[in-house]
């Protein structure tokens, strides 16, 4: 397919579901050990109290997050965290599977010094996209960034 016949990809990613089930599991290991330790009452209580309190935000920064990824030829990749679209630089480093994307990106504006700690890393969870969109953005992602 010729280069003028390609699409703008815009793509709105919604909470994961499987991660926040995830969440959920490992801090429920966690209230277990938390009790099955042999450490003074206090402190056990302390402890389930702070896992509890952790896992209540974890959960509800998730359900607050939303991020869109956009590419068209024009502007290359873009990332917007709610607000407004900032161009970056998907990094080879990136990871993809077919059920999970680790995306390691560069705003723009840092492009040359990105090797000093600047690095970003948004995680995509197949359920956070639908199943075509998913695929869309490996793909694009595939023969644009990761050539």
């Amino acid at each position: 397919m010729s280069d003028k016949y390609q699409t703008a990809l815009l793509l709105a990613l919604k909470p994961s579901k499987r991660l926040k089930k995830m969440v959920v599991f490992v801090h429920t290991l966690a209230l277990g050990a938390s009790m099955a330790n042999a450490l003074v009452l206090t402190i056990k209580i302390s402890l389930f109290a702070l896992i509890c309190i952790h896992c209540w935000l974890t959960v509800r920064r998730l359900n607050a997050e939303h991020y869109t990824i956009k590419h068209t030829e024009a502007l290359g990749w873009e990332v917007s965290d709610g607000y407004d679209f900032a161009s970056v630089e998907i990094l080879k480093s990136t990871v993809i599977t077919t059920q999970t994307l680790f995306l390691h990106f560069i705003y723009g504006s840092q492009a040359q010094t990105w090797k000093s700690g600047h690095k970003k890393t948004l995680l995509v969870l197949n359920d956070a996209l639908a199943g075509e969109d998913y695929r869309c953005l490996i793909v694009k992602l595939k023969t644009t960034a990761l050539k």
